[in-house]
This record gives C-alpha cells, sequence and structure tokens, in this order.
C-alpha cells in the first residue's frame, strides 16, 4: 500500500465504495444508471487520454513504458465502450455531465499547471481507485465482464508500475492532488448511481 493511500484517510473509502457499486455486484443496478455511467465514463476516458498523453511529454524518459502501455489501453478502452454503446443504442456525443466536467477539468488545469511527480501522483489514483472498487466487486451477474475487466491480473500489474512511478518521483504537493482525485472519484460514482 502506498503513502498517498494511507495518507488519504477516509476519502479512499468514499472514492472507492458506493451504492452504484453495490447493485453492480448484485445485478440490481438500473439500466439508466448503467446507461449514464458508461456515457460518461466513455467521455472521461477520452480525456484521461489528452492527460496521460502532456502526462508522457513532462516525464522522463525511464518512466515512459507504463505510461505508454497505458495510452495504449486507453485506445483499446474507447474501442471497447463504443462497441458497448452501440449495442444499447446510447449517444456518445452528449456533453458531460457537471461532475465529469468538473474532473475533466481538474484533469486538464493539473496536467498544464503541474510538475510531473505531482501528475503521476493523480494518475496513480485515478488508476489505483478505479482498481479498488471494481476488484472488491465479485465478478459474477450481468455486469461480470465489466468488474473482470477492471479487476484483471493485468490491470493490477499497471497500477503497481504507477503506484512506482509515484513513489520514486514525489513532491509536496502530491498527497493534496492524489486527494482531489480521491473526490472526483467518489463524487463521480455519485452521479452515475443518481443522475
Amino acid at each position: 500500500m502506498s503513502d498517498l493511500l494511507q495518507s488519504a484517510g477516509p476519502l479512499w473509502h468514499d472514492a472507492t465504495h458506493s451504492p452504484f457499486l453495490t447493485a453492480a455486484a448484485d445485478g440490481t443496478l438500473p439500466a439508466p444508471a448503467f446507461q449514464r455511467w458508461l456515457a460518461q465514463d466513455y467521455l472521461f476516458a477520452k480525456s484521461l487520454t489528452a492527460f496521460q498523453a502532456i502526462v508522457l511529454a513532462k516525464i522522463p524518459r525511464s518512466c515512459h513504458k507504463p505510461v505508454i502501455a497505458g495510452l495504449a489501453a486507453l485506445d483499446s478502452e474507447l474501442d471497447w465502450f463504443e462497441s458497448h454503446a452501440a449495442r444499447l443504442q446510447l449517444d456518445l456525443d452528449l456533453p458531460p455531465h457537471p461532475a465529469c466536467r468538473r474532473y475533466i477539468d481538474f484533469l486538464m488545469r493539473t496536467a498544464y499547471t503541474q510538475p510531473y511527480p505531482v501528475l503521476l501522483a493523480v494518475l496513480y489514483g485515478v488508476e489505483a481507485s478505479y482498481l479498488a472498487a471494481w476488484s472488491a466487486l465479485p465478478p459474477q451477474g450481468p455486469y461480470r465482464e465489466f468488474i473482470e475487466r477492471w479487476s484483471s491480473h493485468a490491470f493490477q500489474q499497471y497500477v503497481d508500475a504507477l503506484r512506482a512511478l509515484a513513489e520514486q518521483h514525489t513532491h509536496p504537493a502530491a498527497q493534496e492532488y492524489f486527494n482531489r482525485v480521491l473526490v472526483h472519484e467518489r463524487d463521480f460514482w455519485q452521479m452515475s448511481w443518481e443522475g
């Protein structure tokens, strides 16, 4: 467990537990909530790709491989989202929900204004909280594919690599920005559940 995670206190729990996730695990997630999450998470993933590209431009060469691998995985994930949206006849050109917009704006503002060690902490926060949220769920029910995708061994290895980078490249502001990620994660799950 990283120092960033340990020092986050209850923010970590709030970012990785929600009624949305509980309902996904037990198969009671309402279709509108799932569709809202799918569309908004797609928009978030598109912006995360832009954020991560800026991270790549700022980090030392020794940090490149995990970040480049993450970008390739994000590109595949966008394809995956698009195939699910097409099957469900969802419009992915809708504007971001205000909670999603705030998260996206935070990422992009941070990308352009903060040094790369802070960006590594932010990227680790995004991915580690997502892994923890989905990994806590049993791989069963109608959302099994989604649970398995984001609790996979490959995703765990990627998050471990990001943790190592964040621990190797520290900054006094890293905890503050890591914690901000967790607040946005909490709000995103709440938005997905409540609308």
